[in-house]
C-alpha cells in the first residue's frame, strides 16, 4: 500500500465522537470508516504515516488526537459487554390498571388530546438524558481546550499531506471553509467517502431539515474535494448524475469477520426457528414490509411452524409507526422479536443461529447485513434496490421490496423446504468470496 510519495494520511474522526454521544452502537457508517482506518493504521508501509483528527470547539481548526482515544470509543460502542436485549410479547392484561379506568371516564373531548399531550411529554422526557449527556461532553471538551489544554494537539499538516473524511462529517456546517483553510495555508489534499446520497434522492425518508442541510453542505464541499470516493458502484452512478463533471471512485468494502468474535447469547432463550432481519428501524429499511409478510404467513398459514421473525437493530428515523404497530399487534402475538442493540457478539449468535436473513429495504448505498450474513454461510433474501446486490456479490436472492407474493413465494421456499435452503447455503459457502478490510484503504491510498 505504497503512496506516490511519504505524505501523511489524516483522519477526521469528529463525527464518531458526535455519533458516540447520543448512539449506543456503531451504524454502518461508523463500521466502515473505522475498519477502513484500522486497516490503514495497521499496514507496515503506512507506519508512522496515519493520523486522527478532531475538530475545535469553534469549529475553525482541527487538532491531533491519539488513534487509543478512536479505539476506546469505538470499543465502548461495539463492545460485547454492552448487552441488547430481546423485546416481543407480554400478557395481555384482565383489566384495565386504575389510572386508565379513571382516564376512561373522561369525554372523549378531554381523554384524547390528554392522551396525546401526556405521549408528546414522555417522549420529551426520554430525549433529557441524551440532551444532559450531550451538554456535559461539549462542556468538558471547553474545558480541556480552552483550560487544560488538553484535548489535542494543534494540527500542522505538511504540503501534500492527505485529509480524509470517511464518515458522516455534515453536522459541520462550515466544513467546505474549514478545509478550504488547510488547502489555501497548508497545501492539503482531500478525500471524501459517500456512502449514500439519500437525503438528496429521498428526502420523504429522512429527518426534517435534513434534506436541506445535506444538500447545502455538499454543494460546500465538494469543491474542496481532490478525490471522491463510493462504497458502491450504485453510489457512484448516482452521485455522477446528481453532480455534472464529478468523477467518484469505487472502492472496496470489506466483508471479512473478526476472527476473534465470539457467539454470545441473551438473558433469555432464542426460538429454536427464525429469520433474522438487521438494521437500524427507519423508514427507508422497510421493516413495515416484513411485518406484513409474517402476518401473511400466519393468516395463510397451512400447518407448518411458521418461524419467528427477529428485527435487530437500534429506532432510528421515521420508526415511531412501524414499533406502535408492532406493540399493537403484541409482536405478531410472540412470532415478532425485537432484538434491541445487540452487541458485535449476539449479533454473532444472531446470524450464526438464523435459518437465513432477511434485507427488504427501499434503497441502500451498500449492504453490510448481506455481506455479512453471506461470509458466514447463511442465505439471504435481500430486495432488488440499490447497491445490495454488490454487496452480495449476486449471491443474494433477490425480491421486489413492492411485491408482497414475490417474497412471500422466496420465504416459503426457504424456510418450509429444508432441501432447498441446505442446497443454497452450500452454494454461497462454496462461491461467496470476502473481501479484507485492506483492500479498502489500498484504494483510498493508492489515490493519491
Amino acid at each position: 500500500m505504497q503512496p506516490s510519495s511519504p505524505r501523511r494520511f489524516w483522519f477526521d474522526i469528529e463525527d464518531l465522537f458526535e455519533y458516540s454521544r447520543t448512539n449506543s452502537r456503531p451504524s454502518g457508517i461508523q463500521r466502515v470508516a473505522f475498519e477502513i482506518q484500522r486497516a490503514m493504521l495497521s499496514s507496515e508501509a503506512m507506519e508512522g504515516r496515519v493520523g486522527f483528527l478532531r475538530h475545535a470547539v469553534n469549529g475553525e481548526r482541527f487538532l491531533t488526537v491519539p488513534w487509543s482515544q478512536v479505539l476506546e470509543i469505538y470499543e465502548r460502542l461495539s463492545s460485547s459487554t454492552a448487552s441488547g436485549h430481546l423485546e416481543t410479547a407480554a400478557p395481555l392484561p384482565a383489566s384495565p390498571s386504575p389510572l386508565r379506568r379513571v382516564a376512561l371516564r373522561l369525554p372523549p373531548a378531554m381523554r384524547v388530546p390528554l392522551g396525546q399531550f401526556l405521549a408528546h411529554q414522555t417522549a420529551a422526557l426520554k430525549a433529557i438524558p441524551a440532551l444532559t449527556s450531550g451538554t456535559l461532553s461539549i462542556a468538558r471538551q471547553v474545558v480541556r481546550q480552552h483550560v487544560t489544554g488538553s484535548d489535542g494537539s494543534p494540527f500542522s499538516p505538511q504540503p501534500q499531506d492527505v485529509i480524509l473524511a470517511l464518515g458522516a462529517p455534515w453536522a459541520h456546517p462550515d466544513y467546505g471553509r474549514l478545509i478550504q483553510h488547510y488547502r489555501d495555508h497548508h497545501d492539503i489534499r482531500f478525500g471524501l467517502l459517500i456512502h449514500d446520497i439519500i437525503p438528496l434522492l429521498f428526502p420523504e425518508w429522512c429527518s426534517p431539515g435534513l434534506p436541506r442541510v445535506f444538500k447545502r453542505w455538499m454543494t460546500s464541499v465538494l469543491p474542496q474535494c481532490d478525490q471522491v470516493f463510493a462504497v458502491s458502484d450504485a453510489t457512484r452512478a448516482d452521485l455522477e448524475r446528481q453532480f455534472s463533471g464529478l468523477a467518484p471512485r469505487t472502492i472496496r468494502i470489506g466483508t471479512a469477520l473478526p476472527a476473534t468474535l465470539t457467539a454470545t447469547g441473551f438473558s433469555v432463550p432464542l426460538p429454536s426457528r427464525y429469520v433474522l432481519s438487521v438494521g437500524t428501524f427507519e423508514a427507508r429499511k422497510n421493516h413495515l414490509f416484513l411485518f406484513r409478510l409474517w402476518r401473511r404467513l400466519l393468516e395463510n398459514n397451512t400447518g407448518a411452524p411458521i418461524p419467528t421473525l427477529i428485527l435487530a437493530g437500534s429506532p432510528g428515523w421515521l420508526a415511531d409507526d412501524l414499533l406502535q404497530q408492532i406493540r399493537n399487534s403484541n409482536f405478531l402475538d410472540g412470532h415478532l422479536i425485537i432484538a434491541r442493540a445487540p452487541s458485535d457478539a449476539q449479533l454473532n449468535t444472531l446470524y450464526q443461529q438464523a435459518l437465513f436473513t432477511m434485507v427488504p429495504s427501499l434503497y441502500e448505498g451498500w449492504g453490510l447485513p448481506v455481506s455479512e450474513s453471506l461470509a458466514r454461510g447463511k442465505i439471504c433474501l435481500a430486495s432488488e434496490r440499490g447497491a445490495l446486490s454488490e454487496a452480495g456479490q449476486g449471491l443474494a436472492i433477490p425480491f421486489d421490496p413492492d411485491n408482497l407474493e414475490d417474497a412471500l413465494h422466496k420465504v416459503r421456499e426457504m424456510a418450509f423446504d429444508a432441501a432447498a435452503l441446505a442446497e443454497a447455503e452450500r452454494h454461497v459457502v462454496g462461491t461467496f468470496r470476502p473481501t479484507g478490510w485492506t483492500a479498502a484503504a489500498l484504494d483510498i491510498a493508492t489515490s493519491f
